[in-house]
């Protein structure tokens, strides 16, 4: 019922005194009504749920021993109604045996009192919890204010406390998710994805997100919905900490981009083919199959052989790019020796960085093992080296270093002392078809090299940033996890595309 108005003047506090004896019940009212409550009276256990429930009161004093329903059957019940459950509950008793005191609390007593208590003690203890309770319905009152406010936020989001239980829910997540709210609010959020199918670990991964996005599945009936969730702490009152989690519903997004993929996929390869035939062509000219050719000829020969790998490379960097989007690509992870990745970029690299007089040194620790994809990982380091190159000066230098993290991950770093990249650049260098302004003229490609480090090392779990600047070069650094040395497999035999 509260304790002030919406002015802020004192009302009377109410009190529900729950007692099978009628003097006591009304000594305790006269003894109240003096102190300024308003008393209200119940000679049983089921009239003094009735009443509970209907008149919300401050506090209650109930009796242990009741006709029919006993008293700690009757807080037991008041604690399980979302109503009662913060009423403050002082249990009388004339037994001072210590394991029913206990009983009485774990059944939902906040405090017992003697029924030979005096006047001013019991007065005493009522203002101490009638603060407490003031201070719950503080807590209450903000957090309903709260709930009013997710009824109409256009945003599934749920918010759980610390025992993982939904204390609020936006109608958009119930929607969502297909449960009504009475149903979904005060379970938890283990107990929710775990109905809709979602893997154990895939629930352990997302309670532990923090601001990342992650990306999971949950089926309703036949059908499956693809989500992306994060999670934010905060707090929900003085000593107790929650998590809300945002979710979005991307399931027609991906299928958008599944379709947006395969037609690329399609045109790609109606490109491809004619490639490939003039490939072929140019390759029974130069040999020489079809007659002699001059120097000239040979010269126009080989200008369109690189004409048809940039175009061959421009095409494979769009489509690993749809396909990572779409989520077609897979990683077949293991426990992999970065060494022997690093070794295989530079003797592919090794003519382009000669061709400039450009020096390659490592700083590797000695077998390391990193848990990933060797396919993916090596296009990882292709695509970061080959940039290292192009975007230096001639007679420069590349690095190519790794040390071991405490969080269990390795850090590698491929830096060069190239043209380095003013903070414009820096801020546009992750998005598709962005290369920096100084250099874009002179060096060839569309910008896809870096969008594709990118989406790679977050499939893996990691993530990339950079240093640099004007004149002095960059420093491009990405995250592995460490791998398990029992989990080591052969490499694939194939080159990823870069």
């Amino acid at each position: 019922m509260g304790g002030v108005t919406g002015m802020d003047e004192p009302v009377k506090r109410h009190i529900l005194v729950i007692d099978d004896s009628r003097p006591i019940c009304q000594y305790l009212m006269r003894s109240l009504e003096k102190k300024g409550y308003a008393v209200h009276l119940a000679y049983d256990g089921d009239d003094g749920v009735r009443q509970a429930m209907e008149l919300l009161p401050d506090l209650i004093l109930l009796d242990k021993e009741l006709p029919g329903t006993h008293g700690f059957a009757v807080s037991r019940i008041l604690r399980r109604y979302r109503e009662t459950s913060f009423i403050p509950i002082l249990m009388i008793s004339a037994d001072t045996d210590s394991n029913e005191r206990i009983l009485g609390l774990e059944m939902g007593a906040d405090d017992f009192i003697s029924k030979r208590i005096e006047t001013e003690e019991l007065d005493s203890k009522i203002r101490a919890f009638m603060r407490i309770k003031d201070l719950q319905d503080r807590v209450l009152s903000e957090r309903d204010k709260l709930g009013q406010v997710f009824k109409f936020i256009h945003e599934p989001i749920a918010i759980c406390n610390r025992e993982d239980k939904v204390v609020l829910a936006s109608q958009m997540f119930l929607s969502l998710f297909q449960m009504p709210r009475e149903i979904a609010e005060f379970r938890t959020f283990t107990e929710i994805l775990r109905t809709l199918a979602v893997p154990a670990e895939e629930i352990v991964q997302l309670r532990q997100a923090g601001r990342a996005e992650r990306r999971f599945a949950i089926r309703i009936g036949q059908e499956t919905k693809m989500l992306t969730a994060m999670a934010a702490p905060l707090k929900l009152a003085e000593d107790d900490q929650g998590v809300a989690y945002i979710f979005k519903d991307i399931t027609q997004q991906i299928a958008d981009e599944r379709l947006k993929a395969s037609f690329h996929s399609m045109i790609a390869h109606d490109l491809r083919s004619p490639l490939s035939v003039i490939q072929g062509y140019v390759t029974l000219l130069s040999d020489g199959r079809t007659g002699d050719l001059n120097e000239t000829q040979l010269e126009f020969l080989r200008s369109i052989a690189n004409k048809v790998g940039e175009i061959t490379t421009l095409l494979n960097d769009f489509l690993d790019v749809n396909k990572m989007d779409a989520g077609f690509v897979s990683l077949n992870r293991c426990a992999m020796p970065l060494e022997a990745a690093v070794r295989e970029v530079i003797a592919d690299l090794s003519l382009l960085a000669g061709g400039r007089g450009i020096t390659i040194t490592t700083d590797l620790p000695p077998q390391a093992l990193v848990d990933g994809d060797p396919l993916r990982v090596k296009q990882i380091l292709l695509n970061l080296t080959s940039n290292a190159i192009k975007y230096n000066v001639d007679g420069g230098w590349v690095r190519l270093a790794a040390r071991p993290r405490d969080d269990g991950r390795i850090a590698v770093t491929v830096s060069d002392g190239g043209v380095g990249l003013t903070s414009d650049e820096l801020a546009g260098l992750f998005q598709p078809y962005r290369r920096a302004g100084s250099t874009e003229r002179r060096i060839r490609g569309v910008g896809l090299g870096l969008v594709i480090v990118k989406k790679l090392v977050e499939a893996h779990g990691g993530a990339v940033s950079v240093t640099s600047r004007p004149g002095e070069g960059s420093a491009f650094t990405f995250s592995l996890a460490l791998g398990d040395p029992s989990a080591v497999a052969s490499p694939p035999a194939e080159t990823p595309v870069h």
